[in-house]
C-alpha cells in the first residue's frame, strides 16, 4: 500500500463488549498490514480507568491518556472543546503529514471488509480535480489535498456531516481541529442549536474560499437542526433565493472535497451515549443504533436522495445523503428541475460572490429568517403557556356570562 494508514480512536464507551467489537476490525486490519498503528486517546481522569481497562488488554493498541481541557457551559459547548482538543492530540501522534488517518470512536463498529475497501481505495476515492471547474465555471482552489470520507452528509443543512468516523490525510484532518471561537460556543448555547457542533468544524476550512458561509454560521440559530422547526422552515427557506445559492455552493464542496458513503446496512453501527442514556449495557439486545445506521433508515434515506432532481431532495427536513450520487449528478448529469443554464449562472455568482453581488439577497434572506424564527418561538412559547394553564381556566371560560 503506497500510503501509510493509522487509526485513531477517541473517547470512551461504557460497555466492554462494545469496546471489543469496535476495536476488533481495526486490530484485524493491523494484523493484515492495512493499518500501521492503532492509537487510542482519551482523558487521564481516574474516573475513566474502568472504561480504558478493556483496551489495556489489547497489546496491539497504543494508549495515550491526556489531560482534559478546561471547558464550561452546556454539554454541547464542552463537547465541542473536548472533541477538537482530543483530535489535535491524536493527530500529533502521527509523524507524517501525508499519512492517511482513520478517525473512529469506541462506540462506532464498522465491518472489517468495509474498512478494508475504504482504506484500500483511498487513493482513488480521495482524488480532487485541481482544476476546480464546476460545469466549466472556475471555482475557488481546492481547500484539501484529498477528499475526506464521511458516512453521511446533509444536502440542505450545509456541513452537517457525521463526525464520529472519517478518513483523510493528516494535513487535511488538521483543518477540522481549528479551536472554537467564543461566537461558536455562544451559538451552541442558543436554543435548538446543538447540531452546530457538527457543522462548525467542517465549515471552518471553507470560510476563506466561500465567505458566503460566514453569514450561515453567524445566523445558524435561525436555521437550526431541530426537527419540528425544520419541518416548517425548509418550505419557507426554499422560497428565498439565497438559500438555493447556499445549497448549490455546498453541493459543489461535497462533490469536490468529500467522499460520502455509509455502505450497506450493517456495515456501520453507532451506539452513541446520547441515544443510550438508559441502556443496560450488559444486555446487548437493548443497545440502540444511532440514526441513520439502521437498515430501514439507510434504505429510506437513499430513496429520498433522488439523484437527477434537486428540489425533492432539498424538500426534506433533513436532506440526508448516504452516498455521492445526488451531488455527483448535480454536476455531471442533466437535472430535471434545474436547467443547466440556471445552474451555471448560479455557479458564476457563487464563484464571484466575494465582490458582494449576492449581498442584498443575503441580507434580505437572513432578515426574513430572523422574523420567521421569532414568530415560531413566540408561537411555541404561547403553546407552552396554554399547556401549563390549569384545567379550571378552561372550565371557567366555558361558563355563560353572568
Amino acid at each position: 500500500m503506497a500510503h501509510k494508514t493509522d487509526a485513531i480512536v477517541l473517547g470512551f464507551a461504557k460497555s466492554p463488549l462494545l469496546i471489543e467489537r469496535s476495536f476488533a476490525p481495526l486490530r484485524l486490519l493491523r494484523q493484515e498490514g492495512v493499518l500501521r498503528n492503532i492509537h487510542y486517546v482519551t482523558w487521564d481522569s481516574p474516573e475513566l480507568d474502568h472504561y480504558v481497562a478493556p483496551v489495556e488488554a489489547m497489546a496491539d493498541v497504543q494508549i495515550t491518556r491526556v489531560p482534559q481541557p478546561v471547558a464550561d457551559g452546556s454539554a454541547a459547548q464542552k463537547g465541542l472543546v473536548y472533541q477538537i482538543h482530543n483530535l489535535q492530540q491524536a493527530l500529533a501522534l502521527i509523524p507524517e503529514n501525508d499519512s492517511v488517518v482513520l478517525k473512529s470512536r469506541p462506540d462506532f463498529v464498522m465491518k472489517d471488509q468495509f474498512l478494508r475497501d475504504k482504506i484500500g481505495n483511498f487513493a482513488r476515492d480521495s482524488q480532487i480535480d485541481r482544476s476546480a471547474r464546476a460545469l466549466g465555471v472556475p471555482m475557488p482552489a481546492p481547500v484539501f489535498k484529498g477528499r475526506i470520507w464521511t458516512p453521511w452528509a446533509d444536502s440542505n443543512q450545509p456541513f452537517f456531516y457525521e463526525d464520529g468516523a472519517f478518513l483523510g490525510r493528516k494535513n487535511d484532518l488538521l483543518k477540522l481541529a481549528i479551536p472554537a471561537t467564543r461566537a461558536d460556543l455562544d451559538m451552541l448555547g442558543a436554543p435548538m442549536c446543538a447540531h452546530y457542533c457538527h457543522i462548525v468544524r467542517f465549515a471552518m476550512p471553507f470560510l476563506d474560499s466561500y465567505p458566503m458561509f460566514k453569514g450561515y454560521l453567524q445566523h445558524y440559530r435561525h436555521l437550526t437542526g431541530d426537527l419540528d422547526y425544520r419541518v416548517k422552515l425548509i418550505p419557507h427557506a426554499l422560497n428565498g433565493g439565497f438559500f438555493l445559492f447556499l445549497v448549490v455552493a455546498h453541493a459543489w464542496i461535497l462533490h469536490s472535497h468529500f467522499h460520502v458513503d455509509c455502505g450497506e446496512p450493517g456495515d456501520i453501527r453507532f451506539y452513541a451515549n446520547a441515544v443510550n442514556k438508559t441502556t443496560n449495557w450488559e444486555n446487548e439486545n437493548s443497545w440502540r443504533v444511532t440514526t441513520p445506521y439502521g437498515g430501514d433508515d439507510i434504505a429510506g434515506w437513499r430513496e429520498g436522495e433522488v439523484p437527477g432532481q434537486v428540489t425533492r431532495n432539498l424538500g426534506r427536513p433533513y436532506g440526508r445523503l448516504m452516498d455521492d450520487a445526488w451531488q455527483d449528478a448535480l454536476f455531471t448529469k442533466p437535472n430535471t428541475d434545474v436547467p443547466r443554464e440556471t445552474l451555471v449562472a448560479m455557479l458564476e455568482h457563487i464563484s464571484q460572490a466575494r465582490d458582494g453581488r449576492l449581498g442584498e439577497l443575503e441580507r434580505d434572506f437572513y432578515a426574513d429568517l430572523a422574523r420567521f424564527h421569532r414568530d415560531y418561538m413566540q408561537t411555541l412559547h404561547e403553546k407552552k403557556l396554554a399547556a401549563a394553564r390549569p384545567a379550571s381556566d378552561g372550565l371557567l371560560a366555558a361558563l355563560p356570562a353572568m
